[in-house]
């Protein structure tokens, strides 16, 4: 009886485990995602689906699924029509089908609306040298969790350059700092920057260094370490000036910032609280293994 009873134990957690797999492998189908997104979804706070007990805690850690019942309730809490909704998420290149969970979307709704004039100010200034929706977006999603000492750094570098005297020209010290941002930036975000000078000739290859010199129109290219286009932005002639490209910097690291900020308080709202470890449990169920062979061999 005795061995019938370990062999039981022996075998029960992985046959657990397998069917634990398996419904993950099914929840994350029903709610559109893939066995992908949940691992990086859950890489934020360095845990993996074998930190939870069962299907339900790790349901309870993700969160409500959006239906369209829940969306109206949540929308009627927020006093704001789906179309309003739409066209505030819109403004960050934002669409409410970008969201799965009710908690996040409530959140971000929170988010923006408290935020609104100041990203509608950025949007508005970094639109002006060609950056889109999508491309804040996308800088938006490759803001690095690791960076936030690093931006907040630098936005005080920029901000040091904003309040000084717009009619003197940079010194080479200031010259440095405003091309040692653009450098920690792309390293930052791991771009590479392709910077083209416009004239009659057309595009123009210039070295990064001369892009704060040229009087001519200025388009700079970002693109990620495989070689993929992430965002350009142009400086035209009229905007081709020493403060433009403090401005610029300064929004750049304000993007990050609130990038960061926004991702922090989405995490907070979903913050493991009541996971259980499943890695815990094996454990402890390998110690009981232990004790029940123990166990039996002093009953032999």
């Amino acid at each position: 009886m005795r061995v019938l009873w370990l062999f039981l134990f022996l075998f029960a957690t992985p046959v657990q485990a397998a069917t634990y797999e398996e419904e993950v492998k099914q929840y994350v189908q029903d709610i559109g995602w893939t066995m992908e997104d949940l691992t990086r979804y859950l890489a934020k706070w360095n845990m993996t689906i074998y930190d939870f007990s069962s299907l339900h805690a790790l349901k309870k850690q993700l969160g409500t699924p959006i239906t369209p019942e829940r969306l109206d309730a949540l929308l009627l809490r927020h006093h704001m029509t789906k179309e309003e909704a739409e066209a505030l998420l819109g403004q960050f290149g934002e669409q409410i089908q970008h969201y799965t969970f009710v908690e996040h979307l409530d959140y971000a709704l929170s988010f923006y609306r408290d935020r609104y004039d100041t990203m509608q100010a950025m949007t508005d200034l970094l639109a002006t040298i060609g950056l889109t929706e999508e491309e804040i977006r996308r800088l938006f999603e490759r803001t690095p969790p690791s960076a936030k000492q690093a931006l907040e750094r630098l936005d005080e570098q920029m901000q040091t350059l904003v309040l000084r005297d717009p009619s003197m020209p940079l010194t080479k010290q200031e010259r440095e700092t405003v091309l040692n941002f653009w450098n920690e930036w792309l390293s930052l975000y791991q771009l590479q920057a392709k910077v083209y000078e416009v004239n009659e000739r057309g595009q123009t290859p210039i070295s990064f260094e001369q892009f704060q010199t040229v009087t001519a129109p200025v388009v700079m290219e970002w693109y990620d370490k495989e070689g993929n286009f992430v965002a350009d932005v142009y400086i035209p002639r009229e905007r081709m000036n020493e403060s433009a490209w403090i401005d610029v910097s300064e929004q750049l690291a304000h993007i990050g910032k609130m990038a960061l900020d926004l991702e922090s308080g989405l995490l907070v709202a979903r913050m493991p609280k009541t996971a259980s470890s499943y890695g815990m449990n094996m454990i402890i169920g390998l110690g009981f293994l232990l004790a029940s062979f123990v166990l039996w061999r002093k009953g032999l």
